[in-house]
């Protein structure tokens, strides 16, 4: 439910999404994808560890070096191929280095996204609460502010419903 997409690949093939996720209580998760591969969802704690590791998983491939952050979320480097892997279990998404440099750029504004989408959560929640009840719009609160909830959220969340 309103994502925001970047796209750190230069030919678009692979994006990282910021969003609302129906199917897990509407938990803001950051959406790691490629063209070909399944994405891989992230909470703000995984982002929070892979903000924290990408500079020095990004030297260490533009340095042929071995890098490796283990856990159920892990990030390393695979030696030969000059890739770096970001794994959630078993599932992988794989990055070059211009790929990992571009998102170690854009990192600040993803964690700045995910920061909003966490805050206005619970707003979220309240809101859906009542426009379940809801045929027409439902208009926000004039405490909320404008961009956190407007028609195109109310469009998205009763389609949902609808399906």
């Amino acid at each position: 439910m309103l994502r925001r997409v970047f796209f750190f690949a230069e030919d678009k093939s692979k994006y990282v999404s910021v969003g609302f996720y129906p199917a897990r209580g509407y938990q803001p998760l950051e959406e790691f994808g490629g063209a070909k591969k399944l994405p891989l969802l992230l909470d703000a704690q995984q982002l929070r560890t892979m903000a924290d590791n990408i500079a020095a998983l990004c030297s260490a491939l533009s340095r042929n070096e071995h890098f490796a952050k283990d856990g159920d979320f892990k990030m390393n480097t695979t030696g030969s191929y000059r890739l770096a892997r970001v794994y959630l279990g078993k599932p992988y998404l794989s990055f070059t280095y211009e790929e990992l440099r571009n998102l170690a750029y854009i990192m600040y504004m993803i964690q700045n996204q995910m920061t909003f989408y966490t805050a206005a959560m619970t707003y979220l929640i309240a809101y859906i609460d009542t426009a379940r009840s809801c045929a027409t719009y439902l208009e926000s609160p004039s405490t909320v502010e404008r961009s956190s909830i407007n028609y195109e959220l109310f469009e998205e969340f009763k389609s949902v419903l609808t399906v």
